[in-house]
């Protein structure tokens, strides 16, 4: 009976790990039903707009983003883990699917979701999460230069919206260089309600500010308009421009350009195995595939980023099972495929909204799929209305936040060096592809860290006691071959400076801050002692762990000095003569037998 109640408690753990819905669903009460509810519409009145904004971004047909805003986050209320988290269209990822998916074959967007799906489920079974190989293997500075130049990148993408034009460019400098060749051509009517927009949008988020003075009802009646007047900006703006477009239409003639005619109804369930067909040209699921590597490799990866990064922020301290994080991520995108998405992902604005409506659980989700689901069937008609310079400037108001100045001013106050791969990704990302800059940011970052490693700080101390000069070495990091080398060198450099009444006769090495070392270090050190005995010098290691004596006994064929105070040891070589006879040196060996005996005495 006890090995069955056992069992039964390791499959009953097993399967909380996997479906998190267990840990809630049980527990669920009537007011968590209204939070979720109020959390699952506000976010959908933020979702509907800005859909449409990143399918537009992504260059592919509003239902695409219509879909993944109904269906992206269903998947996510049974397997997700923290709740305040939205799946759903994302800028990034809609850049990337902008530089992966040809505007021609537009359906090779829902085989990028699939593939990007399968690839985060396997990424999360394998428990990469886990083993942080992938969640922790890009730094802050890299992420950060990636996200403020994908901000600008998107911005710079809705300038033609903007200003009412029309061109195709693919990275940024060539955004901009169309920009400028096709200005002369822009739109007042789109310009004009673009910048209105902007400044409507940029007003109505300064009212977040505002601290309301009243009491009682008067203060949660202001507190509850100023709340929907903030976190419903996007709906409202699409709402009153669409209207102003629909009243300046003139013998079917509208002076702004529109969104057109978006098909209404639920999609059907269809798997994403079946043949393909985009203005004529029919495709297979493999034949599509082969045309977007390597985005179905980058994308799924950028889309464990940003979720895993939404999921740290919200997660309050706990820890986050990141590869639980991935399990979700990839289920929901192979649903949304199911249904005609393109691919989702974690957002960051969106889960803040979540949070700041009170959200209890995942089950959120449902209430914005069901007004999403609604959306489709009866208010198409009216998205026919609204105008594309609006929602443009929806998304460039909603990337701004993106840019990283902060950290800018974060790392120049802190840690000049980490600008490097901040500004080394940044700069990449802008000049060429996101996942190019991406990549030489963190091919960069790792340089760093490796000349850090390789170059610690070593301080030398420098002592004299009757014509016999000690030295005293102190690195600041591991015993590394590349940082062994530079202590070399440091040392030598240091020997060769001094004149000859000042050259060490005696060189220690604290070890104090090695954590490990290797055979090349080992051998290195080797070198160093055999270099010093020609100058008639002799090398000393003391205080090294455990770890690293053993490997460097056994290699260097030496005695460690016993792990003690170094002041002591200091003192204890002020009478040690240039021949070292009489230093009271043991190995580890030692040091274990004599601690046993002092033990049993």
């Amino acid at each position: 009976m006890v090995h069955t109640g056992s069992c039964g408690d390791r499959l009953h753990n097993l399967l909380v790990g996997y479906l998190p819905i267990l840990t809630w669903m049980s527990k669920y009460k009537r007011s968590d039903l209204l939070y979720d509810a109020v959390s699952g519409i506000t976010v959908a009145l933020t979702l509907m707009p800005q859909s449409i904004a990143y399918a537009s971004l992504a260059g592919l047909d509003p239902l695409f983003g219509l879909y993944a805003a109904c269906f992206g986050s269903v998947m996510y209320i049974i397997f997700g883990s923290v709740r305040q988290i939205t799946i759903g269209p994302a800028s990034v990822v809609a850049l990337l699917t902008f530089n992966y998916v040809n505007p021609a074959l537009p359906t090779t967007a829902v085989i990028l979701c699939f593939v990007s799906g399968i690839v985060e489920l396997i990424c999360g079974l394998c428990r990469l999460g886990t083993s942080r190989f992938v969640v922790e293997f890009v730094s802050m500075p890299v992420t950060g230069g990636f996200t403020s130049a994908a901000a600008i990148i998107m911005a710079s993408s809705q300038l033609r919206g903007l200003f009412g034009i029309s061109y195709d460019a693919k990275n940024c400098m060539e955004m901009w260089i169309k920009l400028v060749e096709h200005i002369e051509h822009f739109r007042l009517a789109d310009t004009a309600m673009g910048l209105l927009c902007i400044f409507v949008l940029i007003g109505l988020k300064s009212l977040k500010s505002i601290k309301v003075n009243a009491k009682g009802v008067k203060a949660k009646s202001y507190s509850a308009i100023l709340f929907l007047l903030t976190t419903g900006s996007n709906v409202l703006v699409v709402i009153v421009s669409s209207i102003i477009a629909y009243f300046s239409i003139r013998q079917g003639q509208s002076p702004l350009v529109l969104t057109g005619t978006i098909a209404s109804g639920i999609p059907q369930f269809r798997l994403p195995f079946s043949d393909y067909e985009d203005e004529d040209e029919k495709f297979t699921f493999f034949e599509g595939l082969a045309r977007l590597w390597p985005g179905a490799i980058v994308v799924p990866l950028v889309s464990i980023l940003s979720t895993v990064s939404v999921a740290k922020a919200f997660s309050g301290g706990k820890v986050v099972d990141a590869s639980q994080e991935m399990i979700a991520l990839g289920f929901c995108n192979i649903f949304s495929s199911f249904m005609g998405s393109m691919p989702v992902a974690g957002s960051m604005t969106r889960s803040a909204l979540n949070h700041t409506t009170g959200v209890r659980t995942t089950f959120s989700s449902i209430f914005t799929t069901i007004l999403g689901m609604l959306s489709l069937l009866f208010l198409t008609p009216f998205l026919y209305y609204i105008p594309k310079s609006s929602l443009s400037a929806v998304l460039i108001c909603a990337v701004t936040s993106m840019f990283r100045y902060d950290m800018i001013i974060s790392l120049w106050k802190t840690n000049r060096r980490d600008l490097i791969p901040f500004t080394t990704s940044f700069v990449s990302c802008l000049i060429f592809d996101v996942e190019l800059g991406l990549l030489f940011g963190i091919c960069v970052d790792l340089l760093c860290v490796l000349y850090r490693s390789a170059r610690p700080s070593i301080s030398i101390e420098k002592e004299t006691n009757s014509g016999y000069v000690k030295w005293v070495v102190r690195p600041s990091s591991g015993l590394l071959f590349p940082a062994v080398d530079f202590m070399r060198q440091r040392i030598i450099a240091e020997m060769s400076s001094s004149e000859r009444p000042n050259k060490p006769n005696l060189i220690i090495v604290d070890c104090v801050h090695f954590d490990k070392t290797d055979f090349t270090a080992a051998q290195g050190i080797k070198s160093l002692i055999n270099e010093l005995k020609s100058e008639s010098c002799q090398l000393e290691l003391m205080n090294a762990k455990e770890c690293v004596a053993a490997i460097l006994e056994a290699t260097l064929n030496v005695k460690i000095l016993s792990m003690v105070p170094l002041q002591d040891s200091i003192k204890k070589f002020n009478f040690i003569q240039p021949d070292l006879n009489g230093v009271e040196s043991m190995t580890l060996h030692e040091i274990k037998m004599k601690n046993v005996c002092e033990h049993k005495a």
